[in-house]
């Protein structure tokens, strides 16, 4: 026992960096099985959150597609998924708002005999256009 206190007293900064190293590297090795670990789960996780979405589709296709498309219209629904169109049918082109309130707005109205009010056009301007519009009117009254 007094031979360990003896070498202890004369090594002791030594046996201290070496127990700081040996700390160290187990430090690390720690850190990386717990990163290890945390891939682990997290793969786990993408592929379950795979093998979810794979059986969605098969359920769908098996609850829903097959029996859509082997009704006695099923050859009209492909046929219009394919972007067919039939005798007396017409394509339909719809456009937003905005596109129809700047062609308005950029057309000369002196020539039509029907001029819309200042509230009308507000009603079919853009909401964000018409608030715009409110406050900058309501500011330059305020000034």
């Amino acid at each position: 026992m007094f031979q360990l206190k003896s070498i202890l007293n004369t090594y002791w900064t030594k046996v201290k960096y070496a127990l700081w190293v040996i700390f160290f590297v187990v430090m690390i090795f720690a850190v990386r099985t717990y990163v290890n670990y945390l891939a682990v789960v997290d793969s786990i996780e993408t592929v379950d959150a795979r093998t979810a979405a794979v059986q969605n589709e098969m359920d769908y296709a098996e609850n829903f597609q097959k029996k859509y498309l082997a009704s006695d219209y099923g050859y009209l629904f492909l046929a219009h998924d394919n972007s067919m169109i039939f005798r007396g049918e017409e394509i339909i082109l719809f456009k937003s708002s905005g596109d129809v309130v700047e062609t308005w707005f950029n057309v000369d109205l002196t020539h039509i005999p029907y001029r819309p009010t200042e509230e009308e056009q507000r009603k079919m301007m853009e909401p964000t256009k018409a608030w715009n519009l409110y406050l900058s009117e309501t500011w330059s009254k305020i000034k």
